[in-house]
């Protein structure tokens, strides 16, 4: 299907299957748990209008994720096979943090919509404990991959950073304070090494597969979530800012990209667009209730956010009504 207008005439394909359900799915959990957290901060100037549109959006994101967890889970049991089959993938074995990476979203939602409890504290280390694990997994598996090695750096190598360093947007509410900059420190320090990693793979290999073009998003999130937990520490406004005019360069560059991103058949791998722009946006918004930023920028970039992931949303709903989101998707291959 295009990303423009739904599908009239498909081409011929297998039936839709449960079998390629992939964990690029959670994705979607993750941009609507971050589009919920940048109306949280919104509330500020929408009200209680904001808070129920939080509300709705957290609770479509719980109740994605409950759905994806046992239809994933049931795939596992039918396929099993597959499991490896997607771990030993150059490039798709890093989407098994979109995991935990969710429900640490998910507590932090919920944290900030109903405050501390125990349900979002369990939830919360549990997902905090497993993006760990995962992080340390999956660049083992990197450093083993020896001559495909190359080809599984792509900007969704900065998923597991992105994922330890949401851990104090909670972590810090619910008491874990000294656990959360342990794990956020890990993430701060990956960062800049996988972004070295990028610059080194295009400059080996070229650009990215048309496929892993909306990918490019992922890099605004790790500066705007590492400046929303500089806000969360107090730590002052010039790192803050510094971060966000990283975050912004990132956003406009990205945006440059967008054309190339749409110009393919729509696949659930578009939703990397969702959550660093509402990362983007939750920061943006944090910025201008401190005062450090005018709050028109925020309300900006809170709008743009919510348009993407409408569309996408939209987008989705015609892929599964097509069945086109459940069919095969060929592996990548880099370009020269």
């Amino acid at each position: 299907m295009s990303c423009a207008v739904p599908a009239v005439t498909p081409p011929p394909r297998a039936p839709a299957s449960l079998e390629h359900l992939s964990l690029t799915w959670f994705i979607a959990v993750m941009g609507l748990s971050g589009l919920a957290l940048a109306w949280i901060q919104g509330a500020g100037l929408f009200g209680e209008s904001g808070l129920q549109v939080a509300q709705a959006l957290g609770l479509a994101a719980a109740t994605l994720f409950a759905v994806l967890l046992a239809l994933t889970l049931v795939r596992v049991f039918r396929w099993p096979h597959l499991v490896h089959h997607k771990w030993m993938h150059p490039v798709r074995y890093v989407f098994i943090a979109t995991l935990p990476a969710s429900m640490i979203l998910l507590a932090t939602v919920g944290v900030g919509l109903t405050g501390v409890s125990t349900p979002w504290n369990v939830l919360w280390q549990i997902g905090a404990i497993a993006q760990a694990a995962l992080t340390v997994a999956v660049l083992v598996r990197w450093i083993r991959m020896h001559a495909a090695r190359w080809v599984g750096v792509t900007p969704g190598l900065l998923i597991p950073v992105v994922g330890n360093v949401l851990v104090p947007l909670a972590g810090v509410d619910l008491g874990h304070a000294q656990w959360a900059l342990a794990q956020a420190s890990m993430g701060m320090a990956l960062w800049p090494v996988v972004l070295c990693l990028l610059w080194l793979r295009v400059q080996r290999l070229g650009g990215w597969p048309d496929r892993l073009r909306p990918s490019v998003f992922v890099l605004i999130a790790p500066p705007s979530v590492i400046g929303a937990d500089l806000v969360v520490w107090q730590v002052g406004s010039v790192p803050a800012l510094m971060c966000w005019s990283l975050a912004l360069i990132f956003v406009l560059w990205a945006l440059s990209q967008l054309p190339q991103c749409f110009d393919q058949p729509f696949g659930m791998g578009m939703w990397s667009l969702s959550f660093p722009l509402a990362a983007f946006a939750s920061f943006s918004l944090r910025l201008g209730q401190a005062g450090w930023l005018p709050q028109w920028v925020g309300l900006v970039a809170l709008v743009l956010a919510s348009v993407v992931i409408t569309a996408l949303v939209r987008w989705t709903f015609w892929g599964l009504r097509s069945g086109d989101l459940l069919q095969p998707e060929p592996g990548p291959a880099p370009k020269s």
